[in-house]
């Protein structure tokens, strides 16, 4: 009880604090605006962490601005992955009387239109936004956004924004037709009429997405048998009302869902009014999921060695069906200018990490999602985090794997409540070192209230 009261006592200081400087910051305002107006809850919780508004005078005049407090490399402009979402999000794409494109339809010819540009994008495919009558900055949007999603919300991947082209025209169609894989936005009809200068042709008036029928199927690539293809076209569709379990051990079946699911989410997402940062927050997940497989399917497939980009981590049980239903992207996805940049990325990152020895990544991945982990392998995550995880460089590391926009601590704090004793006193010293440091602090109190609880109590009892 002592120790559930101090903890209720600092969150109690914290949210007076908070609200001291809402309030003050609140009175502020409405004294120059010369009205009465008090702190707004709401307006804070659905503010834009992303960017810091200010306003400067010019002349006498106020103007205000919007400075972003992060840029990924990928990211350019003020763009809208949810206006991206929602204008394809509600059409099935149009096969055009050709076989489906192992590269592009992964569920058969009902794969959904946001899978197929994320898998054209992926492969580096050649896209098209036409948007016919339509200004040229509202299609310069979805292409620019169109990069987001392909580079996983600009910080995954890179070399998409290398082969946009945010608006272009018939003048300009000897350049564009020598760029590989590029992304272009254009509004001029005559282009749907071309099917041999585009792979994937985005059509925002209508929201429908065309496979291009000159489209050449990859050299090399096995047939896939008709039932398999008939079967996972139809779990597609069937996912979108309900989830599909295998019949055979009563368990997702995740031939059936991984896109399928993935669309849902979003859209759900979408309908219950979330934010731009939570949708990128996903398709950040999603993408490095996939990249997650390469080295893992180049390993597989080609005998090479597991420094063919960047591994994060799906769980060992997960791993062979994802590389099973991803086989054919991931073919597709070797050898592209995302590819090679992502091993240099790689590469770079090893050589600057602080953290020697383990993946931090890819643990956190499976706390995160695994299902199926045993008591020797948590164990043996937390001990190697405990172990490897000791200077403030290395908590800041760890801080960057566990973003508060995916639940921060959450993935940690369930070794709170483990049977086992040592992985509870493990991830008690874990919360300690996060605590030292400056953001884990915050990290800290921002955790659910219980989460607060056990690990003042469990601290107290492992210090007596």
């Amino acid at each position: 009880l002592e120790s559930e009261r101090r903890v209720v006592d600092a969150a109690a200081r914290d949210a007076d604090h908070d609200a001291v400087v809402a309030e003050a910051a609140g009175d502020d305002g409405a004294a120059r605006r010369g009205t009465q107006q008090g702190p707004s809850r709401g307006a804070a919780r659905n503010k834009d962490r992303r960017f810091f508004d200010t306003e400067i005078v010019y002349s006498g005049v106020k103007l205000p601005i919007r400075v972003p407090m992060t840029v990924y490399p990928e990211e350019i402009g003020d763009f809208s992955l949810i206006r991206l979402l929602t204008t394809f999000g509600g059409a099935l794409p149009a096969a055009g009387g050709r076989a489906p494109h192992p590269h592009l339809e992964s569920s058969g010819q009902y794969t959904h239109a946001v899978v197929v540009l994320m898998n054209a994008l992926l492969t580096q495919k050649r896209v098209i936004f036409l948007g016919h009558g339509k200004p040229a900055g509202e299609v310069a949007n979805y292409v620019l956004a169109a990069v987001a999603l392909g580079s996983g919300g600009g910080g995954v991947l890179r070399g998409f924004a290398n082969r946009a082209f945010p608006y272009t025209n018939l003048t300009n169609l000897d350049t564009l037709l020598s760029f590989p894989g590029y992304i272009a936005g254009v509004t001029n009809p005559a282009f749907e009429e071309h099917p041999e200068w585009w792979d994937l042709l985005c059509n925002i008036n209508t929201g429908r997405i065309t496979v291009s029928p000159a489209l050449a199927p990859p050299p090399g690539a096995p047939p896939r048998p008709q039932a398999d293809a008939l079967r996972r076209s139809l779990d597609s569709v069937a996912l979108a009302r309900t989830r599909s379990f295998s019949a055979r051990d009563g368990r997702p079946d995740r031939w059936n869902n991984v896109d399928a699911e993935f669309v849902q989410d979003l859209m759900l997402a979408i309908d219950r009014h979330y934010g731009e940062v939570a949708i990128r927050a996903k398709v950040e997940n999603y993408v490095r999921r996939f990249v997650a497989l390469v080295p893992l399917h180049a390993h597989d497939d080609r005998d090479h060695d597991a420094d063919h980009g960047p591994d994060h981590g799906p769980d060992h049980d997960s791993a062979p069906a994802d590389l099973a239903f991803y086989h054919a992207r991931i073919d597709g996805f070797i050898g592209t200018h995302a590819y090679h940049n992502a091993v240099a990325d790689r590469r770079s990152l090893h050589a600057a990490s602080c953290v020697h020895g383990i993946d931090i990544a890819r643990m956190v991945y499976s706390l995160r999602t695994a299902a199926n982990l045993d008591v020797n392998e948590v164990e043996a995550i937390f001990k190697r985090l405990d172990d490897h995880v000791v200077s403030d460089e290395q908590v800041t590391e760890l801080l960057a794997a566990l973003p508060q926009s995916q639940g921060g601590l959450q993935p940690l704090a369930y070794g709170f409540y483990h049977p086992s004793p040592a992985i509870r006193l493990h991830t008690v010293r874990l919360f300690e070192r996060i605590e030292r440091n400056l953001a884990g602090a915050r990290y800290v109190r921002s955790t659910n209230f219980f989460h607060q609880c056990a690990f003042s109590n469990l601290r107290h009892a492992f210090a007596l």
